[in-house]
């Protein structure tokens, strides 16, 4: 006879939710369904603000004219370096000594001197006569006396011509040496007034390129604190348009977040409702503790919720 094969050991467990949970968690996980078929997807709406035209021509604008000063500033160095640089004229006396007193000297001079002179040897000639006249009277005519009186009345003629050409001759040229006097004192003046001059010049240049330098600066100061204040305007209306798109994405976030809260309230609800439930065994098996099985399928629930939560 054969032997008969070990009868197998069957153990069945069983527990039985009462009805009204079990519908509702079936509720529940068609609702779970619904919301993650139908849940918004990531946020795709655009996320920086972006600069604005008028913000790209400032900085491009700063970008470009970042040295628009420097021909200026290079101009008022050259001003100065070449004010600086500036050598004064020397003045120099004039000497009389060295002085060619011909170009001063009277013309007419000569023409009064001869003239003169003239006059001297016409009265000169009248003597003569005179002594001749008198010779004849005397019958002294081709004498000795007659030679003596003649002789006489030579010298004195010359002796008057002489004195009277040197004292025109001398006038003459004591009214030179004033006239080139005057002309070397005033030419030293000019000499002066021009060393004066062109140090003035000088100091004026150097001012100038100072303030040429100064105006530059205050330009470009001006220029920039226009463009800095254009380019803040900017970046408030940037601001603002960026926190438009913070509000948009946060607005979009919390419409995706709303079905899971939705969802969230009859799941806790229904963890936290205490009921019973039948547990059946048949055939030797250990035993299952009801409150484990209960708080299995909270558990479940709740797993499932946090998952669409991280969606």
């Amino acid at each position: 006879m054969g032997k008969s094969a070990p009868s197998s050991q069957t153990v069945t467990n069983k527990t039985e939710l009462p009805e009204w949970v079990q519908e509702a968690g079936r509720k529940n996980l068609a609702a779970s369904y619904d919301v993650s078929g139908n849940m918004l997807g990531p946020y795709t709406g655009q996320r920086v603000a972006g600069i604005t035209p008028a913000t790209e021509n400032i900085v491009g604008n700063i970008t470009q004219n970042a040295a628009m000063s420097q021909p200026a500033f290079a101009y008022a160095q050259q001003l100065a370096a070449q004010a600086g640089g500036y050598q004064p004229q020397q003045v120099q006396a004039g000497q009389l000594a060295r002085t060619d007193l011909s170009q001063y000297m009277n013309p007419y001079t000569q023409a009064v001197l001869g003239t003169s002179l003239d006059v001297l040897n016409q009265q000169r000639l009248t003597g003569l006569n005179q002594a001749y006249d008198a010779a004849i009277k005397a019958k002294a005519f081709g004498g000795s006396r007659q030679a003596i009186q003649e002789g006489v009345v030579n010298a004195a003629a010359q002796q008057q011509a002489g004195q009277l050409a040197a004292q025109l001759m001398a006038q003459n040229y004591g009214q030179a040496q004033t006239a080139a006097q005057a002309d070397i004192t005033r030419a030293m003046e000019a000499q002066r007034l021009n060393q004066q001059a062109g140090l003035s010049g000088a100091q004026l240049g150097i001012q100038g390129a100072g303030a040429l330098g100064q105006l530059a600066g205050a330009g470009q100061e001006a220029y920039m604190t226009g463009q800095t204040g254009a380019l803040t305007a900017q970046s408030l209306l940037q601001a603002q348009q960026q926190a438009e798109l913070d509000a948009a994405q946060q607005a979009y976030r919390e419409a995706q977040q709303f079905p899971i809260q939705q969802l969230q309230i009859p799941i806790q609800a229904l963890g936290a409702t205490p009921y019973g439930q039948t547990n059946t065994q048949t055939g030797p098996g250990q035993q299952s503790s009801p409150l484990l099985t209960g708080l299995g399928a909270a558990s479940s629930a709740v797993s499932i919720l946090a998952g669409l939560a991280s969606l």
